[in-house]
């Protein structure tokens, strides 16, 4: 919270104002907002816990293998998907992520850029592969 903002029950006229008049909304927005002032990133909630750090939007990994998916009833069609190695916190990880576009000419240990992109009709892949960047080129 800065310095002159306003509470969300400052906007309550002045005769209505008082503790019990404030709704439960407003009080729990104060609450929020209280919170976020001393915790601005995140990184321990209310009851004391840390939290993870979200992950970078996105992430560099090296191709493991290409393959092709059947997308979920009622698409049809194949989808070109790759397992991608990455390096996130000291620990690799070996995911799926799309190749959108028509054509692509990807190999196994390329390099490329991915982001967590879920495709609902493709079950266990959450990531997507960002084109023209690094060796995923248009």
């Amino acid at each position: 919270r800065k310095i002159g903002d306003k509470f969300t029950s400052e906007y309550i006229n002045e005769e209505d104002k008082g503790f019990w008049n404030r709704s439960d909304r407003d009080l729990r927005a104060d609450q929020r907002l209280d919170f976020q002032a001393e915790c601005p990133k995140w990184l321990i909630d209310r009851k004391g816990r840390e939290w993870r750090p979200a992950l970078p939007r996105f992430i560099e990994g090296v191709i493991v293998e290409l393959m092709t998916k059947k997308p979920k009833k009622p698409n049809s069609g194949n989808r070109k998907c790759c397992k991608v190695q990455i390096n996130v916190g000291g620990e690799r990880k070996v995911v799926r992520a799309r190749i959108p576009g028509e054509k692509n000419t990807l190999q196994q240990h390329h390099r490329v850029l991915i982001q967590y992109c879920r495709n609902r009709n493709l079950p266990s892949v959450k990531y997507a592969v960002v084109r023209g960047q690094m060796d995923a080129k248009y």
